[in-house]
Formats: C-alpha cells, sequence, structure tokens
C-alpha cells in the first residue's frame, strides 16, 4: 500500500491535533466538501505558479521520498485515491449508497473537474481563440456550459416552484 510515512501513522500530525484528525475539519459533510473544494482552488493557483523545471527540483518534504516535487504531487494524488477507496469501501460495507440525485451530483462534480482540466494549460490567447477555423472559442465553450447549467437549475426551481403551487 502507498503511504507517506510521515503521515500514514499519525494523521493528527498532518491535520492538527485530534485523535482522528477531525479537530480541525468541518463539521459537516456540506462545510467539509466547501472546504476541499476551497482548498482545490488554493492548491490549483500554487501549481499553476509552478514551472514544469521545478517538478524536477529536489523536495524536502517526507512523502517526496527524498526524491522531487512531481513524486511529492503524484503521491498526493495517489494518496486522495486511496483514501477516496477507503470512503467508497466504508460506504459499501455500512451499506451506505448514495440517492440517485447523490450520485448524479458526484457524477457532475467529475465531470466539471475533467472539464476544468481540458482548459488546464490554455494562455489566455489560446483561450479566447478559435478551437479549430470556424469552431467555437474555448472561452464561448467554457460560457456555455455555464450558462446552459444556469438554464437547467433555473428550470429545475421554477418547475419545483410550480409543482408546489399547484397541490
Amino acid at each position: 500500500m502507498l503511504r507517506c510515512a510521515a503521515k500514514a501513522l499519525r494523521p493528527e500530525i498532518a491535520i492538527g491535533g485530534g485523535s482522528r484528525g477531525e479537530e480541525h475539519m468541518a463539521a459537516t459533510v456540506r462545510e467539509a466538501i466547501r472546504e476541499l473544494m476551497e482548498q482545490t482552488m488554493r492548491t490549483m493557483d500554487a501549481l499553476l505558479e509552478a514551472s514544469d523545471r521545478e517538478l524536477a527540483m529536489s523536495s524536502s518534504h517526507a512523502c517526496a521520498q527524498g526524491k522531487d516535487v512531481w513524486t511529492l504531487i503524484t503521491n498526493d494524488i495517489d494518496h486522495e485515491k486511496i483514501h477516496t477507496g477507503q470512503v467508497l469501501e466504508g460506504r459499501y460495507e455500512s451499506r451506505n449508497t448514495a440517492s440517485p440525485m447523490e450520485r448524479l451530483l458526484a457524477e457532475w462534480l467529475a465531470e466539471r473537474a475533467r472539464f476544468i482540466g481540458s482548459l488546464i494549460g490554455l494562455t489566455d490567447a489560446q483561450f479566447n481563440s478559435e478551437t479549430a477555423p470556424g469552431q467555437w472559442t474555448y472561452r464561448v465553450i467554457a460560457k456555455h456550459v455555464l450558462t446552459l447549467e444556469q438554464d437547467s437549475l433555473k428550470t429545475v426551481a421554477e418547475d419545483r416552484a410550480a409543482r408546489a403551487a399547484g397541490r
């Protein structure tokens, strides 16, 4: 099993205090998800500021295994995959499966991450250029995705209100 020796045995060291590292994590699922999403943005900003050359540079973090920044970050990615599996296994074993709406939201979030990932690395000039001659720009595609989503949510809310008024 992949693990970082610095954190594997005592997660409270990495998280800050509690016997299971719970003291400094949001107490509700929704707050924890918001905290994770906010950290995702901070991490993305930090990594986008780094250069490709930095990946080959030595890292003093224990999880880099005496190697480079690339090893550290890929270890973090693998670490997250391991814990995703742990959460899914825990939910499976306790028969706590997601509802249809929860599953839909999780699938949407994964797809949104893939869409955002497809934009990473484009320059601003490329973002504002056509994907191919005569086609939409990357920016127009991003706006289209947002607009369609906003319109869908507006329709869901309107339909819900109409059903409630019809009772």
